[in-house]
């Protein structure tokens, strides 16, 4: 466990404790990033006192977790097992609340300022503008989760910020990794669940309608009349925002290999195999265990026919 450097509050202690497990789960889609840590010999640290959201980061061969938050800590088996989040830990009330003539950016630094969070966006337009938008008894990440997916993207706790990154955007991007997999292969598994993919989405409302289309799906079209949009052009945005989403969640492909300090939520990698699997994807989540020198990874297909 040498390599694995632990640092709380700016301070490199890992020379303080003995690292006994050290699992760091990276996600995308409004889940935060944690790391969950047993450490022995910690008497030193917790004699500094450490309390909920003091900062810890973990560095291992090329993986930064960036900052992560103090949540829990709990005696197990004469050691101390310590959990830290991407998002503070901080109460999360639900309200209701409206958001007249306001832009996507602003949205969302309202929503994370309640929580001690920072906004920004990657791949998809913080100037995006909403004449009305109703945030519905939600709590600040959940609402934000549901504007992003309608607009195309996901929601990721980052170093202290809430970030937007667009789908569309994060596929295009080209691939860092290049995984060859065969159908012999126990560390991976391919869930093909394209029966169930939408051939398109339609958005009606009294103020505005569209439609999106995915040429590679042949399901039937899903309406959805219950969500309140602006105009014609904010309706299909939505409509091809929520056709992606879905439809990308239709394949998806579990691998473990050898830790990787590469694989990234969001990122890109191409798969060649001589089964379904061959393609592009795109990785959903990735657990890192530094102990056992792990990556485990959830890739969603990358869905790239939508108009």
């Amino acid at each position: 466990m040498a390599d694995v450097t632990l640092i709380y509050e700016d301070t490199d202690i890992t020379a303080d404790v003995d690292i006994l497990e050290c699992v760091c789960r990276d996600v995308s889609g409004g889940e935060s990033d944690w790391v969950n840590l047993k450490v022995d010999h910690a008497d030193r640290w917790i004699g500094w006192g450490p309390q909920k959201n003091d900062r810890i980061q973990i560095v291992r061969s090329g993986y930064d977790s960036k900052t992560l938050y103090l949540n829990t800590i709990v005696m197990e088996d004469g050691a101390y097992r310590i959990i830290a989040t991407g998002a503070k830990c901080v109460p999360f009330p639900a309200r209701w609340q409206t958001f007249e003539d306001k832009t996507l950016a602003a949205i969302m630094g309202q929503c994370a300022g309640e929580l001690g969070m920072g906004a920004r966006q990657y791949g998809i337009s913080g100037a995006i503008r909403y004449e009305y938008m109703l945030r519905r008894n939600m709590i600040a990440p959940r609402f934000l989760e549901t504007l992003l997916n309608r607009e195309g993207a996901v929601l990721k706790s980052l170093n202290g910020d809430y970030v937007a990154i667009g789908i569309e955007y994060a596929q295009n991007i080209p691939a860092k990794h290049q995984i060859e997999l065969s159908p012999a292969q126990l560390d991976s598994a391919y869930i093909d669940r394209r029966d169930s993919a939408w051939g398109a989405v339609q958005i009606k409302t009294p103020f505005g309608s569209g439609i999106a289309r995915d040429r590679s799906a042949k399901g039937f079209t899903q309406v959805i009349t219950d969500i309140t949009v602006d105009n014609d052009a904010q309706a299909y945005r939505w409509a091809k925002g929520l056709l992606m989403l879905h439809n990308r969640g239709c394949e998806l492909l579990r691998i473990e290999s050898e830790f990787n300090p590469g694989y990234t939520a969001m990122g890109r990698i191409d798969v060649t195999s001589r089964a379904d699997a061959e393609g592009e994807w795109i990785i959903h989540e990735v657990e890192h265990d530094m102990v056992d020198g792990v990556s485990r990874i959830v890739a969603c297909r990358c869905v790239k026919d939508i108009a």
